[in-house]
């Protein structure tokens, strides 16, 4: 039986952040959290599928929201500092209790999921996805998995070709897909989903 607690962490923006911290069970040692992109909140489809194949993995949940958009307002990226500090306070509240860590990151997400590992003395893997050009740093420092789109006008074949690919370290390249994994088509959008979470069954899983 899943738990939803909300935890309430101040940020930078002058106002709380509500972070979603579903608990299945008190001896969980599992533990997933979603960081969001700019404009890509958790609750929109490939991470709120990515929150619920955690969950039905036997994962307890962190789903975050940045302080900027808890005051709804737009990121000025000379602030991502803050973000990342925010988002640093939000896990570390939590991060204690478990031995087992999966970040999934989206877009600029993807950066602040780096950043916040980088302030943990704890092993972590990583799901980014839809990185960007700063990411390739991170995802050449720690083990993960990237999945991008053919179409993605953000993160290209070219940027791919700078990540070290080994036994702690893959790319997976869906065809057609934009920057939000999905295409004009609502069909192929839906089998693109469909194909994102068995590759996060098989992530989280392994």
């Amino acid at each position: 039986m899943k738990k939803l607690e909300i935890l309430t962490v101040p940020s930078f923006w002058k106002t709380e952040m509500k972070q979603k911290y579903y608990q299945l069970h008190e001896e969980n040692s599992k533990l997933v959290v979603l960081f969001p992109g700019k404009n890509y909140p958790c609750d929109k489809p490939s991470l709120h599928f990515a929150g619920t194949s955690a969950i039905q993995s036997g994962f307890d949940l962190l789903v975050l929201e940045y302080g900027y958009q808890s005051a709804r307002t737009n990121l000025d990226i000379n602030d991502l500092p803050r973000v990342i500090e925010d988002s640093h306070e939000s896990v570390r509240r939590i991060i204690n209790k478990y031995n087992e860590v999966i970040f999934i990151s989206k877009s600029i997400g993807t950066i602040v999921a780096g950043e916040v590992h980088g302030k943990l003395d704890i092993p972590i893997r990583h799901l980014f996805l839809t990185p960007i050009k700063d990411t390739v740093y991170y995802i050449n420092k720690y083990n993960g998995l990237v999945v991008y789109g053919t179409k993605d006008e953000v993160f290209n074949n070219e940027l791919a070709n700078q990540i070290n690919i080994d036994k702690v370290r893959r790319v997976i390249e869906i065809p057609n897909a934009n920057h939000s994994l999905e295409t004009n088509n609502v069909e192929e959008s839906i089998e693109i989903l469909g194909k994102l979470v068995r590759i996060y069954m098989d992530f989280l899983n392994k």
